[in-house]
This record gives structure tokens, sequence and C-alpha cells, in this order.
């Protein structure tokens, strides 16, 4: 019975370790995302010039049109990302429910 509550301890500890990895990585992918919403406005306010895409520590000369295509096509794939982890954040918090409640039940008995 002892080996059988450590055992949930420890699955509880990884279930809530990942839960932190997705958390984490949900909240990167917003980030990226508010940044591309922030971009795509800003070449909708200004449509005359240059516009530029940095690629590592420098600022390249790009399309308007490409630009703007490319950062459309990051935003649906991190939505889609996003759809995931949030998907996956909500079945780890499931489990981690369901591994406290046997937790619980177990030291009951």
């Amino acid at each position: 019975m002892e080996e059988d509550a450590q055992q949930m301890m420890m699955e509880m500890q990884q279930t809530q370790q990942k839960l932190q990895e997705v958390a984490a990585q949900k909240e990167e992918t917003q980030d990226e995302l508010d940044g591309i919403e922030k971009s795509l406005e800003e070449l909708e306010k200004d449509e005359e010039g240059e516009v530029y895409q940095e690629v590592g520590n420098i600022l390249v000369a790009k399309d308007r049109d490409q630009l703007q295509s490319d950062l459309e096509d990051r935003q649906e794939d991190l939505a889609a990302r996003k759809e995931r982890l949030e998907s996956k954040e909500e079945e780890l918090r499931e489990k981690l429910q369901e591994a406290q409640s046997q937790i619980s039940q177990s030291m009951g008995q």
C-alpha cells in the first residue's frame, strides 16, 4: 500500500512538471502571437515605404506582401499550436486532479 502511494506521488510530481512545461510553452507561444499581431497592425497602418524583417542580429529588406503573408502563416501555425497546448494542459490538469483524488482516497483508507 505504501509503495502504491509513493508511486502515485511520483506520477503526480511528473504530471505537475509536465504541466509547468506546457504552461511555459503556451506562454511563449502567446508572446510570439502578440508580437506577430503588432507587426501585422503596423504593416496595415503604414502601407508605404520599405519593410524589414529581423534575421538573427540583422534586418533584411523584405517585400511587404510577402512579409505580411509570412506573418499570417506563422500566426495560423502558432494559433494551432496554442490550441494543442491548451488541450494538453487541460488533459494534464485532469490527470493531476485524478491522482490527487486517488492519493486522498488511499490515505483515508
